[in-house]
């Protein structure tokens, strides 16, 4: 008899007790037609206050293939999906959130594309329909600065629903790094990628916890995670520096001629006014970014895990 492939989903819960019973039916539905394959699920209860815990218990005794992991606390959903991985064994798996915004029917077109012979196979959001237009246009905006920054080596609008295989999650899991990003990650480990498009379809149950952040928050994270793989602002700081030195130089140099031919005049004083403001806020921008930088470092080097496990359900 052929030996099955097998393969671990991974998933991260917070809050999500109304979701789970739908998403674990699902997942056993979908799977059931799958033949050739054995699988797993590694469900990381991150910091939930409901019953989420609970669920993942009930689910768990009555079948083995589900296994449950609860955090200390409520730790970054990369966090939490960076300990599925730590726990996967499998010859491939798929990442997934739990509100079945990343639907289970999908897994299917993953496997026949793992299949073809890809070793991380990507969903695209095609479209976002439930998401506010700011949102929206936040994300987009995020994905262009992102891909400029690293030479285009992000994929635009993926997002963390994905299938890889096991040298991938073994090459992603091997970087520690505190500041987990793990869609940048994936598309720095490289390998044989492909990527399908699904509509995101709107919750099955509860409020999304990422339209619950404030927009201050979104923006803070998604500057994190592009300082946090691209030295490029750097660059750019050095280079303005150059071409504003340069430009001192020229301006110095024709204001001293002209002074020393026609005379020093009193008008002007606007114009240095506002030299003196440009400058000071060009300083406090490239500090700012300086600033941005020395966090992460500052992040990584007290090298604290990325997480905390509190329970399991059971050990198969």
């Amino acid at each position: 008899m052929k030996t099955k492939i097998t393969l671990d989903i991974i998933t991260s819960a917070y809050n999500e007790e109304d979701c789970l019973p739908e998403l674990f039916n699902r997942l056993e539905k979908v799977m059931h037609e799958e033949k050739k394959y054995k699988y797993q699920i590694h469900i990381m209860d991150n910091g939930s206050s409901d019953r989420t815990w609970e669920v993942i218990n009930k689910f768990s005794a009555i079948d083995k293939r589900i296994i449950g992991y609860r955090m200390s606390r409520n730790f970054t959903l990369d966090s939490a999906l960076t300990c599925g991985l730590d726990q996967a064994t499998a010859d491939i798996a798929i990442i997934m959130c739990s509100d079945l915004q990343d639907p289970p029917e999908t897994i299917p077109t993953l496997l026949r594309k793992f299949e073809e012979g890809y070793d991380q196979v990507l969903v695209k959001i095609a479209s976002r329909d439930s998401v506010p237009l700011l949102r929206r246009t936040l994300s987009k905006l995020f994905y262009r600065i992102a891909r400029f920054m690293t030479d285009k080596m992000l994929p635009e609008s993926v997002s963390d629903f994905r299938l890889i295989n096991r040298k991938t999650y073994t090459a992603i899991r091997s970087m520690r790094e505190s500041h987990r990003f793990l869609r940048g990650l994936g598309a720095w480990v490289g390998f044989k990628t492909t990527e399908i498009e699904v509509n995101r379809p709107p919750r099955f149950s509860g409020e999304s916890k990422w339209l619950g952040m404030s927009i201050f928050k979104v923006i803070t994270i998604a500057s994190r995670s592009i300082l946090a793989y691209s030295a490029t602002p750097l660059i750019w700081i050095s280079s303005l520096g150059f071409v504003l030195s340069l430009l001192s130089l020229v301006g110095v140099s024709t204001l001293s001629i002209i002074w020393i031919v026609s005379g020093v005049p009193f008008a002007g004083y606007g114009t240095i006014v506002g030299l003196i403001s440009l400058g000071f806020s060009l300083t406090m921008l490239s500090i700012g970014v300086l600033a941005q930088y020395l966090g992460l470092i500052y992040e990584e080097v007290k090298q604290r895990p990325l997480y905390i496990i509190s329970e399991k359900t059971h050990l198969v």
